[in-house]
């Protein structure tokens, strides 16, 4: 006798909070799909969402099967880790409430599984160009872009610290066997995760077809907040993880590529309170004072010095920054300054 779940091969897990619209977009995108229909089931796990998310998935008849699962508000970890012991197909397929999967968004993740059980795939969260956007929405979708094109040449390695849980899938297994999403993380969960894996054996793959197209609608608050938990987060991995100092490594690459501008501006203000606050008051203006491209400019410098900010917050000051950033010290031995 055969059950419902014997057909199933992916499990697609949704975190959401309080938004609906796009929420139903993503799911609409999903009876799109060239998968086959009854291979796979989505699991919409809502974060203490308020605005009606509830009713309007009750409303649905969707094509494939879907639960809906109500949670307490305790954050998008929790949120996914809940869809995951839920989950009855043995690949996992994670994305975003404010993406919207290609028509075969499905078919690449499942092909790329089909012969690696130890496999990361890793897709594109593709920004609507073209349509209006924020100057810190269209600056990350950049960014991204930038990225995905250098995966596909080979100019870049995909490894963990790549891992962006809008988009992406693994076995379920090797997910609940490291033990899931670490739901005392707010932001980072998704790299912190990606060590995990790599340390359980699993490795990383970069898919372009698997695409999402993301309508972000992240307010410049919470995108100025992000950089510094990720700096943050850094400095707190770096000293958890068994080979964390990888993390400080690229952490010392990626400044040393900065431009010229970002570095005098870090070494003059990051850790420096009065400096500090003028230089970010200004470049926040450009923001929304300056043209695009002085806007552009504007989020990349906020972005690096508010990653820095962060890593000097977590790390005890600012001589302990510059020292970790210049090799002369390890966060586990920064003393306060």
């Amino acid at each position: 006798m055969t059950t419902p779940s014997d057909n199933l091969r992916l499990s697609v897990i949704i975190p959401t909070y309080n938004r609906k619209e796009s929420l139903l977009r993503t799911l609409k995108a999903l009876e799109r799909q060239t998968y086959p229909m009854n291979a796979f089931e989505v699991l919409v796990i809502s974060d203490g969402s308020v605005d009606g998310t509830a009713e309007a998935i009750a409303s649905l008849n969707t094509a494939y099967r879907l639960e809906f699962v109500e949670q307490a508000n305790a954050g998008p970890s929790r949120a996914r880790n809940n869809g995951s012991q839920r989950a009855l197909a043995p690949l996992l397929v994670f994305v975003d409430d404010d993406i919207e999967p290609v028509a075969c968004f499905l078919a690449e993740h499942a092909k790329a599984h089909e012969n690696d059980a130890n496999l990361v795939l890793i897709a594109p969260q593709t920004g609507p160009f073209g349509e209006p956007m924020p100057a810190w929405i269209e600056w990350e979708h950049r960014m991204l872009q930038r990225q995905y094109v250098n995966f596909v040449s080979g100019v870049w390695e995909i490894g963990p610290n790549n891992l962006y849980s809008g988009n992406f899938s693994v076995s379920r297994a090797a997910l609940l066997e490291v033990g899931g999403f670490n739901e005392n993380f707010t932001r980072q969960e998704d790299v912190e995760l990606g060590f995990r894996l790599e340390k359980r054996g699993l490795r990383f793959k970069f898919s372009a077809e698997a695409d999402g197209i993301h309508r972000s609608s992240r307010p410049f608050k919470s995108w100025y907040r992000t950089p510094f938990e990720y700096g943050r987060r850094d400095v707190q991995m770096s000293r958890e993880q068994e080979d964390g100092g990888r993390i400080m490594a690229w952490a010392r690459k990626n400044y040393s590529e900065r431009n010229a501008l970002t570095k005098f501006l870090a070494k003059i203000a990051i850790g420096a309170p009065i400096m500090e606050g003028l230089v970010l008051a200004l470049v926040r203006g450009m923001v929304f004072y300056g043209g695009r491209k002085v806007a552009l400019l504007a989020c990349s410098l906020l972005f690096n010095l508010r990653y820095l900010q962060g890593m000097c917050l977590e790390l005890g000051g600012r001589r302990s920054l510059w020292n970790t950033l210049e090799g002369r010290e390890q966060p586990q031995d920064a003393q306060a300054s």
